[in-house]
């Protein structure tokens, strides 16, 4: 008899524990809110937004596009060949309003150990036609890269999307640039609006 009512009790029990669901809510408020708290404490690491003041890049990113830059994305991995970022070297391009260097966001185009040339409009990597869905403009300028250049183990060949501006890794002003030059991946644009989504 004592048997069957310990059986009894302890399905009561578990009836009741099911019937909690207020605690299930409570928990999950609190993994909401602190990971809210997280996000704000970090974003500043995370993700920074940019407006950007030149057509460099169209037609990926065009000018006034506000785009969001991950300054942890290279954390682990290294930067892969497609990846649009964001550049800071003493060689950048001129100078904004405010005195400040304007922001200079191009494609990697070659990585580290890689021979880059560019023959006739056409990118080669290693001796390969590299190719390119992505651009526009004619590319007349092969700069550097008019000869085979073979990159460091820490260069990156960057270029601009729009190719007959070529303020990129083709230009001796700018030339390779290192992977503790890059700043970080520029991965979504947040304005305009309509076109809010992630950069490819």
């Amino acid at each position: 008899m004592a048997e069957n009512r310990r059986e009894v009790e302890y399905g009561e029990f578990s009836w009741r524990r099911k019937k909690r669901p207020g605690g299930r809510f409570f928990g999950l408020l609190v993994f909401l809110s602190v990971l809210g708290l997280l996000l704000i404490v970090l974003s500043p690491f995370l993700c920074y937004f940019v407006k950007v003041d030149n057509g460099a890049m169209s037609p990926s990113i065009n000018i006034s596009d506000t785009v969001g830059v991950n300054q942890l994305a290279y954390l682990l991995l290294r930067p892969g060949r497609g990846d649009i970022v964001q550049f800071q070297t003493s060689r950048r391009e001129g100078t904004s309003s405010s005195g400040q260097n304007p922001t200079s966001i191009r494609r990697i185009i070659g990585l580290p150990g890689e021979t880059v040339q560019i023959l006739d409009g056409i990118v080669y990597i290693n001796g390969r036609p590299l190719r390119e869905e992505y651009t526009s403009g004619e590319m007349t300028y092969g700069g550097m890269a008019s000869s085979a250049l073979t990159l460091s183990s820490d260069e990156y060949f960057l270029m601009a999307d729009n190719r007959s501006n070529h303020f990129d890794s083709r230009d001796s002003t700018v030339g390779p640039v290192t992977e503790t030059e890059i700043v970080g991946k520029v991965w979504l644009r947040v304005k305009p609006y309509s076109q809010f989504g992630l950069i490819g």
